[in-house]
C-alpha cells in the first residue's frame, strides 16, 4: 500500500497503512496501545489522540526503524560494523514481532483456508538458527577478519554453507505464505505480517550478498 502523497507527515497517514509500509511499526503501535488493525483507517494523529499518546514520540520511534540508504562502507572494520547494525540488529529486533504476529494470525484466522499454518513455529526456528549463525560471526569470524587473521577461510566456508540453508528457508517461507501475498480482505495484522516477511526476506538476501560478495572475498584465498 503506497501513500498518494510522499510529503504527508506520518501523523496524517492512516495507521493501518503505516503498519503495512513500515515493518516493525506494529511493535511501536502495540507499545502505545494504538489500534492499527480494526481501527486502521484513522490517521496516526487521531489514533494517538484517542489514547492520549505522544505523537512526536511515536513518530521518532517510527523514523528510527527505517534503515538509512547508501552503499556499504569500503573499509573492512566499517563494513563489519555496517553488517552488525544494518542486518544483525535488525533481524534480532524484527523477528520476535513477526513471530508474535504469526501466532496471532494463525489463532484468529484458524479456519481460513489460506492461513499460514505452522508459520510461527517456522519463524521461531529460523530466528534460533539465525541467532546461532550471527553469534558465530560476532564471536569468532568477525574478530578474525578485523585482525586480518590468515586462517579465516575455514570459518568463512562454514558461513557460506549456512547462507545456503538460509536461502532455502526463504524459499520455504515464500511457499508457506503464497509469496507473502495476503488474501483479499485480510486484516491489518495479516497484511503487516506479510509486509514484515517481505522485508525480512529482502534484508536476509542483502545480508547474505554483503557477506558472500563483498566481505568474504577479501579473505577467501
Amino acid at each position: 500500500m503506497e501513500s498518494t502523497n510522499p510529503d504527508t507527515s506520518l501523523g496524517d497517514r492512516p495507521i493501518g497503512e503505516i503498519a503495512v509500509e513500515r515493518p516493525g511499526s506494529t511493535a511501536i503501535f502495540r507499545k502505545f496501545k494504538l489500534d492499527y488493525c480494526c481501527g486502521g483507517d484513522v490517521s496516526l494523529a487521531t489514533a494517538a489522540a484517542r489514547r492520549g499518546a505522544d505523537l512526536e514520540a511515536i513518530e521518532r520511534e517510527l523514523a528510527a526503524i527505517v534503515p538509512s540508504p547508501g552503499e556499504p562502507p569500503a573499509g573492512t572494520s566499517d563494513l563489519i560494523d555496517h553488517i552488525l547494525s544494518r542486518f544483525h540488529d535488525t533481524h534480532r529486533r524484527e523477528l520476535p514481532e513477526l513471530i508474535m504476529l504469526a501466532r496471532k494470525v494463525e489463532k484468529v484466522h484458524a479456519d481460513h483456508p489460506d492461513v499460514p499454518r505452522g508459520l510461527a513455529q517456522f519463524l521461531d526456528r529460523l530466528a534460533r538458527e539465525l541467532d546461532s549463525h550471527m553469534a558465530k560471526e560476532e564471536q569468532i569470524l568477525f574478530p578474525m577478519l578485523r585482525a586480518g587473521y590468515p586462517g579465516a577461510v575455514g570459518p568463512i566456508s562454514v558461513m557460506r554453507a549456512e547462507h545456503v540453508d538460509h536461502g532455502e528457508a526463504l524459499e520455504a517461507l515464500a511457499a508457506t505464505t503464497n509469496n507473502m501475498l495476503p488474501p483479499p480482505g485480510s486484516c491489518g495484522s495479516w497484511k503487516a505480517l506479510y509486509a514484515g516477511l517481505r522485508k525480512l526476506s529482502d534484508d536476509l538476501l542483502e545480508h547474505i550478498h554483503t557477506e558472500n560478495n563483498i566481505l568474504f572475498p577479501r579473505f577467501d584465498h
